[in-house]
């Protein structure tokens, strides 16, 4: 929904996005590797299909990664979890 609204304001105000990044799409198994979606799997495709957008990444729930984050660290994220996005760009 949130997502949603957002493409509507973008397309309202005249302004282009680059596409949709989910973030905190799922949790991996630490035991064996599937995807668990804990808030369920959205409606991003749809709505990236909706406005002629790229889904350009689903992003995992990674605790290391929001301490980076949190401490301006971006940079000591590792390069396969942000894979997507690099090729996007």
């Amino acid at each position: 929904m949130i997502v949603e609204k957002a493409a509507r304001m973008a397309e309202m105000m005249n302004i282009p996005v680059l596409g949709i990044v989910e973030n905190m799409s799922y949790i991996t198994c630490p035991d064996c590797g599937r995807k668990i979606f804990p808030f369920g799997e959205g409606r991003v495709e749809a709505v990236a299909a909706e406005h002629g957008l790229d889904l350009v990444a689903k992003m995992p729930i990674e605790p290391y990664i929001a301490a980076l984050c949190d401490a301006g660290k971006l940079e000591a994220v590792p390069d396969d979890k942000l894979a997507e996005l690099k090729a996007f760009i």
